[in-house]
């Protein structure tokens, strides 16, 4: 729990102590003391709100503690008009333990339920990149107007697609901290949509801050950076893997994040828009999502090689180094990876989170470094996998003990419900994190710009949780 909900916990047994001390002390005096500490909570409360913001999970601990804080200015009032002759001291009545008992009581279910919906449902912090560079993020849509959109009728509707980028920058002053999710309420329907939980279980999303900064300039320390670009899963976040994002991004790569409209759960456009996942109904007009996962890279990178594109962010402009580009996705988006760097030659290396194999990976045997990071869902310990086997080139297989599907995505920290529900593996979550930072910027730094490392030598003392396969 973060410090100012702490705080507010504590002030609430403080106050609900007070029904249970003894008559002795006397009414002033122990009104007094009650005011002074609501008082303080109630400021401690408001910068709560304004520095950590609301969540609903401290509803529970909210509403009496702001109710026992207006009851001890209430009193503390009272204890001003008496000693200035306004109203006569009251008679003391007879001690009411049995009231201050189940006062007590009812604090510590309220605590103890906001306590156990904190667990499940926590204030999640990302960890900090581990980088010599800052970050600078900025979203931007294209449209394809060669292609129409599969998913929809009019014959005007060309193919819409959500960017978002995250690169290295010199200085970050001035500019606003990125928010983890760039719609909540859109974000919310999505869940509620896509997963069935209701939209308010994930409002306190938005609190969750990033370590990248909106609009920040590209840094001017390098003449330019390599690229990368990463899709999604089926029915994912363009967010979704935002912890390696910014690891990549803090160590030297502008990284591409692409949300594939309709097969996204939510694109949220800049302009306020928003594109749902497809409904089943819609669904029967689909072709080759393959396919058309593929052409969204393919022509995102098209664009991005055109000198001084308008519907390109122009802070990035002369900053890309666009002969040096690496591709990866997790599940469908890692299957389109493996397609598009079988298919396009400007594409140097890959990887592939725990992705079912498809389209061209089936027949073409991978001639490029790629790597292969499984769990149990998609692969196996044994490593008897298509590509790894048919693989010409240098290629890796991570299988990574303990996981799931889920968890090669930020999903590794957003609950422990999804652990419960058999979507994330026994794993730490933040451990998985570091595991998938540590061999994917190694697999880049080494692939990409020729910084070698230990990492991919063999099996690591550090990892024993990863099977390490190579050839």
């Amino acid at each position: 729990m973060r410090i100012l909900e702490i705080l507010v916990i504590i002030f609430l047994i403080l106050l609900s102590l007070q029904f249970v001390l003894p008559s002795t002390i006397g009414k002033q005096k122990k009104g007094l003391v009650m005011g002074v500490l609501s008082v303080i909570g109630i400021i401690t409360f408001l910068v709560h709100i304004f520095m950590e913001g609301l969540r609903w999970q401290l509803v529970p601990v909210y509403i009496p503690t702001i109710l026992l804080f207006l009851w001890g200015v209430i009193k503390l009032l009272e204890i001003y008009r008496i000693q200035t002759g306004a109203i006569p001291e009251p008679e003391r009545g007879p001690p009411r333990m049995r009231r201050g008992v189940v006062i007590i009581f009812v604090a510590v279910i309220l605590i103890s339920s906001s306590l156990l919906l904190n667990s499940l449902l926590p204030a999640f912090d990302l960890p900090a990149p581990s980088g010599e560079y800052a970050i600078g993020t900025t979203t931007f849509e294209l449209t394809d107007d060669t292609r129409n959109e599969t998913f929809t009728e009019p014959p005007n509707d060309h193919r819409r697609i959500l960017i978002r980028a995250w690169y290295p920058s010199d200085t970050v002053a001035g500019h606003r901290m990125a928010p983890y999710v760039d719609a909540p309420g859109q974000f919310g329907i999505s869940i509620e949509n896509s997963f069935g939980f209701p939209a308010f279980m994930v409002s306190h999303f938005q609190l969750t801050k990033t370590h990248s900064y909106l609009n920040a300039p590209l840094s001017q320390a390098e003449t330019s950076f390599p690229v990368l670009i990463f899709s999604h899963g089926y029915g994912g976040y363009i967010m979704q893997d935002t912890v390696l994002m910014e690891e990549l991004a803090s160590n030297g790569y502008i990284v591409f994040s692409i949300s594939h409209s309709y097969e996204a759960a939510a694109t949220s456009f800049p302009d306020g828009s928003v594109i749902y996942e497809a409904t089943s109904e819609m669904y029967a007009n689909i072709g080759n999502s393959l396919n058309i996962w593929a052409n969204d890279t393919i022509f995102l990178l098209d664009q991005l090689q055109i000198a001084d594109n308008p519907v390109i962010p122009s802070l990035l402009w002369d900053g890309m180094d666009l002969n040096t580009i690496g591709i990866f996705g997790h599940s469908f988006g890692g299957t389109t990876a493996e397609q598009v760097i079988l298919e396009d030659a400007r594409f140097d290396v890959g990887i592939s989170f725990d992705s079912p194999h498809g389209g061209t990976s089936l027949t073409i045997n991978m001639t490029k470094p790629f790597m292969l990071l499984f769990g149990p869902d998609y692969g196996n310990p044994e490593m008897n996998d298509t590509i790894f086997n048919r693989a010409e080139g240098t290629c890796y297989g991570l299988f990574v003990n303990g996981t799931r599907h889920y968890n090669f995505a930020d999903a590794n920290i957003w609950s422990p419900v999804l652990r419960s529900v058999g979507l994330l593996g026994s794993i730490d979550g933040y451990r998985m994190l570091d595991i998938l930072n540590s061999y994917v910027l190694a697999f880049f730094n080494e692939y990409l710009i020729g910084i070698a490392s230990p990492l991919l030598d063999g099996p690591s003392p550090v990892y024993p949780e990863v099977l390490f396969y190579s050839k």
